[in-house]
Formats: structure tokens, C-alpha cells, sequence
């Protein structure tokens, strides 16, 4: 376990209870319907089940949930979570604009999922 791990697995941890507005990690637990002595492991491993974390946490934007970084409006569908993209498109009325912002959304997210399920547990 490297301390650049430990502190990436915390991090992560944190924004999604951040986002969910989850006061404890019991609630964390809750949410991602795993023990609570589940999180305290990840938490002190360093190390944490990706795939199930990406399963649960569908709405946060991944590079706020990785990076940190804040959505710019200007880049959706790339910065916005699933509700925001929608509420944007939604008052969009070109059916054809709107059909490739939601297949790029897509192509973007199964990307990054795919980059993320390849980070070492």
C-alpha cells in the first residue's frame, strides 16, 4: 500500500460523501450497500472495489470524483453528471445535436469506467 494510494482511495471516498451529502461512513456504507468495516478496510488498505463504487456513484461528474477538477457548463456533455446533461439536452430541441451529445456522453463515460477499472486495487 503506497501513501499516494491510501490518500487517492480517501479522496474518493470523501467526495462521494461529499456529493450524496453522507455525514459518516456508516451512511457511506449504506449508500454503496456494503458493511461498514468494508469502507474502514478500503480506507486503511488503500485500496477499494472500483466497479462497485462506479456502479452506485452514477451522477457525480468522474473527473470531479478522480481529480477534483469542476465541471466547466461549457464542456457538457463531458462535465456533467447524468441529471445535469439531461436538464441541458432537454431544452435543446434538435433531435440530431441531441442524439450525438448523448452518444458522446456515453463513449466518455464507458471510457473512463474502463480506465478506472484498471487502477490497482
Amino acid at each position: 500500500m503506497s501513501r499516494n494510494n491510501l490518500q487517492f482511495v480517501n479522496t474518493i471516498l470523501d467526495r462521494i460523501k461529499e456529493y450524496y451529502t453522507l455525514k459518516t461512513d456508516f451512511d457511506l456504507a449504506n449508500f454503496l450497500e456494503v458493511h461498514r468495516s468494508t469502507v474502514s478496510a478500503w480506507r486503511r488498505r488503500g485500496a477499494m472495489d472500483y466497479g462497485l463504487v462506479l456502479q452506485k456513484c452514477t451522477d457525480p461528474d468522474l473527473n470531479w470524483l478522480i481529480y477534483g477538477k469542476k465541471p466547466r457548463e461549457d464542456a457538457y456533455p463531458l462535465a456533467y453528471g447524468r441529471d445535469q446533461f439531461r436538464e441541458k439536452t432537454e431544452s435543446d430541441n434538435d433531435p440530431e445535436k441531441m442524439k450525438n451529445l448523448l452518444d458522446t456522453y456515453r463513449e466518455v463515460t464507458k471510457a473512463m469506467r474502463e480506465l478506472l477499472s484498471r487502477l490497482p486495487e
